[in-house]
């Protein structure tokens, strides 16, 4: 899978932007906010429709302009196609995704079309923070390969609303839930059924392999990481009836609540590290190879499922990474299209293919410049890094 051209309209501070990025490797050099980050965030709204950063629309639209655009061109397997996104906040249409330049009526149409995989120092959150960022990681990458899976997230999440609506109310009335509640229950049952199953197979083959990437990444075979999913169904074939008895059984204790606390939505991925915490114990070096071994094998799986490698996306990462952990990334990536950007000038092996470009800012507006690629234009990417 290959972007062959990014066009960016009022998009952060990008006011026009067209460009065919090389097939291979795309640096992008620059001062923090000059709008490296800003380009990766338009490549992720075409894959997902969303932000990686954001979690509204309106903060991506140039300032004092009503409305803002990204469109990519991607050759796939599937052919060629250009998929965009059109944002209006505030607006009717709100935002609206385009597929050779056609509304699409859902945004599960999208999914697929463009897959990517992105990795930036706020990753780290995956090892250190709590459930709901893991559980964003699964779902992300799984829609990427299953729209049906995306319809079941969304089509679960509703009937969670609606569900929720009825237990504050029926609090708030001091009676019992209304006997809707079990139609919404019934919905979320089964979606639940679908969700759980995807995320267990999904987790199963990242167990698999992460282990093995871990070891290659920090070259430490004394160390062992270890992913387990951790659902809200207790036994592997239970089903849709057992998930509904749940909730029929949690109704009182919601109720009080306001509410729903079982189901998919409250699940995680236990990481270890040689069987102990990962987030109690590692290191701050260990948590991040950690990180980078659960976007690598993010990287593997949707190649192995769908049959052709993502787009690879690294915000600002080498810096976090010292030398041998940089030059097995580098590694890893092999022919993948992969955008990387940095605060500062590097040095790739001369064996690799890329296209460097200096990103700059004047007024608020960014502007991209290819530079001549060669070694003699990148110094620092394999240097090790200055603690001092």
């Amino acid at each position: 899978m290959v972007i062959e051209k990014i066009e960016l309209n009022h998009f952060r501070n990008y006011q026009h932007l067209s460009f065919e990025p090389h097939e291979g490797i795309n640096l992008f050099f620059g001062k923090n906010g000059s709008g490296k980050t800003n380009l990766l965030e338009a490549i992720h709204y075409c894959a997902l429709g969303k932000s990686h950063r954001v979690s509204q629309d309106a903060p991506v639209i140039f300032a004092g302009e009503k409305a803002g655009s990204c469109f990519v061109t991607v050759r796939s397997k599937l052919g060629r196609n250009e998929i965009g996104v059109r944002l209006q906040p505030g607006d009717a249409g709100g935002k609206c995704v385009l597929i050779d330049r056609k509304k699409v009526k859902k945004l599960s149409d999208m999914m697929g079309v463009l897959r990517c995989v992105i990795f930036s120092p706020e990753d780290l959150d995956l090892i250190k923070e709590g459930p709901a960022v893991r559980r964003r990681f699964l779902d992300m990458m799984i829609s990427q390969i299953s729209r049906g899976y995306f319809v079941a997230l969304q089509q679960y999440r509703g009937a969670m609303e609606q569900r929720n609506a009825i237990l504050r109310n029926s609090r708030l009335m001091n009676q019992a839930p209304d006997p809707m509640i079990e139609d919404f229950e019934a919905a979320m049952a089964e979606q639940a059924d679908t969700i759980y199953r995807e995320r267990k197979k999904i987790a199963d083959m990242m167990g698999d392999e992460i282990p093995r990437i871990y070891q290659e990444i920090s070259g430490r075979k004394d160390e062992l990481f270890q992913i387990q999913y951790h659902g809200f169904l207790k036994r592997e074939n239970e089903q849709i009836d057992a998930f509904k008895r749940m909730l029929r059984d949690c109704r009182e204790d919601d109720q009080r609540l306001g509410m729903t606390s079982v189901g998919p939505h409250r699940d995680d991925l236990h990481l270890s590290l040689n069987r102990k915490s990962m987030k109690m114990f590692a290191s701050q070096g260990q948590m991040r190879t950690a990180a980078l071994s659960l976007k690598l094998v993010q990287l593997r799986i949707l190649t192995k499922v769908s049959g052709e490698s993502p787009v690879l996306l690294l915000d600002d990462v080498m810096s976090e990474l010292d030398l041998n952990r940089r030059m097995n990334l580098l590694r890893e990536i092999g022919d993948i299209q992969t955008f990387i950007t940095f605060s500062d000038e590097g040095d790739l092996d001369p064996s690799q293919i890329y296209r460097t470009y200096a990103v700059s800012s004047s007024d608020g507006e960014a502007c991209i410049q290819e530079i001549k690629s060669g070694p003699e234009v990148m110094k620092t990417i394999l240097k090790e890094p200055d603690f001092t």
